[in-house]
């Protein structure tokens, strides 16, 4: 079998280890990713995470999991995603997951890739964006972590429900990339062709003229469910990138 790597965002694991959708990401974990030279998840992994203590204990099934495929050998990157922004060091050390920056530059296969979440290419939604700022400020993570659990818990479900009515209410394209924010990232990494990243949940493979070449932006789906949890997810071989469906 030829060598590949594995691209995935916005799993949105639920509490309940029966969910759909964390029993369908334990079957990816073991017949997919187990097969794979590495994994890499750009965001929202956890539909909710309000702190290690109690993120490790909500999701304790999928936790050991990490820890037993990353011990065999498996190297498994993440990313943070706008849902999942405060895991610390007890999550890395539970399960040896490598962390990366926001915006990250990789090469696999002699071929160089920007991944990223996608959040802030959508820079159209000025609301969100400044919320996002206000909640990666040090400080205010720093005090929200140190509230009683509880409290982060009824902020976090809080905050998820005013999620889904403000996005409700916000027209398609503003929650879509910013056509001048993908190319300026772009320019920041002029030897890069090919950009990743999820967020949207619109799985689509787009294609940008450039001066000299054309440039590739690569969008992952997000797992649906309850039914029949699915999703669009990335292989990368020597071949290139190929956007396909899992499963």
């Amino acid at each position: 079998m030829k060598p590949y790597s594995l691209v995935i965002a916005d799993i949105h694991l639920q509490p309940q280890s029966s969910h759909p959708i964390n029993q369908a990401f334990e079957q990816f974990l073991h017949q997919e990713a187990s097969n794979a030279d590495a994994l890499y998840i750009l965001g929202d992994l956890f539909e909710m995470w309000v702190g290690d203590d109690i993120g490790l204990a909500q999701y304790a099934s999928i936790i050991q999991q990490f820890k037993t495929l990353t011990q065999q050998g498996l190297p498994i990157y993440l990313l943070y995603g706008n849902r999942d922004f405060l895991m610390r060091e007890a999550f890395w050390n539970a399960t040896g997951i490598q962390p990366l920056k926001d915006i990250q530059t990789i090469t696999l296969y002699h071929k160089e890739y920007l991944i990223l979440h996608g959040d802030t290419l959508c820079t159209d939604d000025a609301s969100y964006q400044k919320m996002r700022r206000f909640l990666r400020n040090k400080l205010i993570t720093w005090l929200f972590l140190h509230l009683p659990q509880k409290r982060r818990l009824a902020i976090g479900h809080k905050m998820r429900q005013n999620s889904k009515t403000h996005s409700q209410k916000k027209s398609s394209a503003i929650m879509d990339v910013n056509p001048q924010a993908v190319y300026a990232l772009f320019k920041q990494y002029p030897t890069i062709q090919h950009m990743i990243h999820g967020h949207t949940h619109r799985p689509q493979h787009h294609t940008l003229q450039a001066e000299h070449h054309t440039l590739h932006r690569w969008v992952l789906g997000d797992w649906q469910a309850p039914q029949a949890p699915y999703s669009q997810i990335i292989k990368l071989s020597q071949s290139g990138v190929e956007l396909v469906n899992y499963p």
